[in-house]
């Protein structure tokens, strides 16, 4: 797998210099492929735009020429545009200057933004395009450019972002006081780090990438910080199964949950193993709830754990379970596991008996908050998956939940390198941390916030795991296939995690 590179402002402005530099591709060409990349997504998205009312906020430095190529295309098209400069023309240095050269002998209208710029201003505009600062905002934003994108965000107009929001820091996320809040952001050659991460989730919008005219091959081995998944490839790692293959080829799931009052979750987690494949799934959990965990799904099989009556996983119930350990492909535990006193030993000594036979494991939910109990001490095979939501990677790095926020992609990290695991990082644009890389799945959707949707996640990497997936695999095609069934059901309205379940 390959991916698309994301990257770093400094890493992009390396690719930058490599084309220029070494590839002999005039910086002139790549300002002119950027600002027509982005008129070709206007034109497709505010189509017709002929007649339309633009306006187009420019910069001093190259994100302002590039917007300059985007008025030029957009008048060449018919729109009735015009430029609201940040600056004086005799500031305007390099590209930028030969860019504002052609817009005067296009006669493009061009005026001084006034020093109070009032949302009324862009009243009368179909579309504002946001080209004032680019990637390489240091510092917080001050004014008046803090008073301009106030209004912008304020004026109500749809609002075009050129390469990353205004005022939105590409590497973290971070709005600099202020960040221009795009509906739609078009990025130079590659998505930058700040999209996926704090504010820029928020900000950035739909987004889209087009190419500047650094050679494919550049930039597809360039040095990034992760890498976004993409459906063909997801979808390519999916099990292929021969002709003849019965249910014992496709593997057989055990998911390890349950408790009183969760007696769904691990159901569910099971149901889904089977959703994506896996040839048999059963449920250990504790005898006093198993008649109505069998009770939801009846393609899944149970096992009643002795429990003493408390209806929690207990260490009677694990050595009951561990003389039959040996059936089993993959153990999924945690989901509805619960906080019974019984529950931290009896964890321990089936994370000792699963080990013992070095199949893979995917921990979720109380699982997890078990795990960060007892510390990265516990013996976890080497074909780990741990599931973690933002709360959960926060207990088991032992900080706080808006730490981890902060920084998405070294949290996952450090729970891969403290648990030696893969870890899934759950939220808008998942993360998945693995020993190659990190991977980032395209999703942002909303409607996946609801109860039990991280068991139908569980059960779905614990089934392609089944199936003979690495970790890495596994994860990346389960996330894939949870986050485009999201979607796609989210076109309807709102769903249950079962509707979810289904829709795998």
């Amino acid at each position: 797998m390959r991916g698309v590179p994301i990257v770093s402002s400094e890493q992009m402005r390396a690719l930058d210099r490599a084309a220029i530099e070494h590839d002999g591709i005039p910086s002139l060409v790549l300002m002119e492929r950027a600002g027509y990349g982005v008129f070709q997504r206007i034109a497709e998205w505010f189509a017709p735009i002929a007649g339309k009312h633009v306006a187009v906020l420019v910069g001093k430095g190259n994100n302002g020429g590039d917007g300059m190529v985007v008025a030029r295309y957009l008048h060449e098209a018919g729109a009735k545009v015009h430029l609201w400069l940040v600056c004086s023309p005799d500031e305007f240095k390099g590209d930028p200057a030969v860019q504002w050269r052609i817009i005067q002998a296009y006669g493009i209208p061009a005026l001084p933004l006034p020093d109070a710029p009032d949302p009324a201003l862009f009243r009368d505009e179909d579309l504002l395009v946001d080209a004032l600062l680019g990637i390489g905002v240091r510092g917080s934003i001050e004014e008046p450019l803090r008073s301009l994108i106030d209004a912008v965000n304020r004026s109500g107009r749809p609002i075009v972002a050129v390469d990353i929001p205004s005022g939105l820091d590409a590497d973290t996320g971070v709005a600099r006081g202020v960040a221009i809040q795009a509906t739609y952001t078009v990025t130079m050659a590659l998505p930058k780090a700040g999209f996926f991460q704090n504010d820029g989730v928020r900000h950035v919008g739909r987004w889209d990438a087009v190419p500047i005219g650094i050679p494919p091959a550049r930039l597809q081995a360039a040095e990034c910080v992760a890498r976004l998944i993409t459906e063909p490839e997801a979808v390519s790692l999916l099990p292929h199964h021969a002709p003849d293959a019965h249910k014992g080829n496709r593997g057989h799931v055990l998911v390890v949950g349950g408790s009183l009052g969760m007696a769904g979750a691990p159901a569910l987690a099971a149901y889904s193993a089977l959703r994506v494949g896996a040839g048999l799934a059963t449920v250990a959990t504790p005898a006093k709830i198993q008649p109505q965990v069998a009770s939801f799904y009846p393609a899944v099989m149970t096992f009643a754990l002795p429990d003493d009556d408390t209806g929690a996983l207990t260490p009677q119930g694990v050595q009951w379970l561990s003389e039959r350990l040996a059936r089993f492909s993959v153990l999924a535990l945690g989901p509805g596991l619960g906080q019974h006193e019984t529950v931290g030993k009896a964890m321990v000594e089936l994370l000792a008996a699963w080990s013992a036979l070095e199949r893979p494991l995917v921990i979720d939910a109380d699982g997890l908050n078990w795990l960060a109990r007892l510390g990265n001490e516990v013996p976890l095979p080497k074909h780990t998956v741990l599931t973690p939501h933002p709360g959960e990677a926060a207990r088991l790095l032992q900080l706080e939940t808006h730490q981890v926020q902060a920084d998405r992609f070294g949290s996952a990290e450090l729970i891969r390198d403290r648990y030696r695991a893969t870890c899934v990082l759950k939220g808008a644009y998942t993360v998945i941390a693995d020993t190659d890389a990190l991977w980032v799945a395209p999703f942002t959707e909303p409607s996946l916030a609801t109860g039990g949707s991280g068991d139908v996640l569980t059960g779905a990497i614990a089934g392609l795991l089944a199936q003979g997936l690495s970790p890495l695999h596994a994860s990346i095609a389960g996330v894939y296939l949870h986050g485009a069934a999201g979607r796609s059901l989210a076109q309807r309205g709102y769903y249950t995690a079962d509707e979810l379940s289904r829709a795998l």
